[in-house]
């Protein structure tokens, strides 16, 4: 488990054994996302260099006092607004590319593990047991996102939602599909 720095065997109960490690596949696979999230920023970001940009103009000019004061207030009020542009037009993108690099997944005999590192380390364990729901979603680049763990919880609105945990955007996926569900059925698994 590269930029980790305990083993998955750390992490295990007594009885547990690894069959599976892997982490998803390197590159954007969420285009149609990440292009959408693109275009809705870059109003934002065009917006927030316009102002600035006229704020530092002004504030640069030493054209007086209201010069200068006009240009702190103008690129201060540009300032969120380059803040959201750019995680709109750049963040999606960098998150999908980083993803990779700081994302580990392991299955055992009796749960699935989900390592994350950015700014300080996760991991979430979830048990999988015989009434364990299990979903597969297959993509046209051969990649598969399994979920064995559904969180239901109230948003701020008051409606009912669905938190998915699982292995996303792996390349041997059907195979690990199948291993969770040999897991769910009790049978007697092989490391893959």
């Amino acid at each position: 488990m590269p930029r980790m720095q305990d083993a998955w065997e750390d992490w295990f109960q007594k009885d547990e054994r690894l069959l599976w490690q892997g982490a998803p596949a390197p590159g954007q696979w969420n285009w149609i996302r990440n292009a959408f999230m693109t275009a809705f920023g870059i109003p934002f970001l065009g917006a927030g260099l316009f102002v600035s940009g006229m704020g530092l103009g002004h504030l640069f000019s030493l054209g007086g006092i209201w010069d200068f004061g006009l240009g702190i207030i103008l690129t201060a009020f540009g300032i969120p607004f380059l803040a959201v542009g750019g995680g709109l037009v750049f963040g999606t993108w960098l998150h999908d590319y980083m993803t990779p690099t700081h994302t580990r997944f392991a299955l055992t005999n009796r749960a699935g593990y989900i390592a994350t590192r950015y700014w300080k380390r996760t991991m979430d364990v979830v048990p999988i047991t015989s009434d364990t729901q299990v979903e597969i979603q297959e993509s046209r680049k051969g990649l598969a996102s399994i979920y064995f763990g559904f969180d239901q919880y109230t948003d701020s609105d008051g409606d009912r939602q669905t938190r998915q945990k699982g292995f996303e955007g792996i390349i041997d996926g059907t195979a690990v599909y199948r291993l969770i569900r040999a897991i769910k059925a009790g049978e007697e698994v092989t490391p893959i």
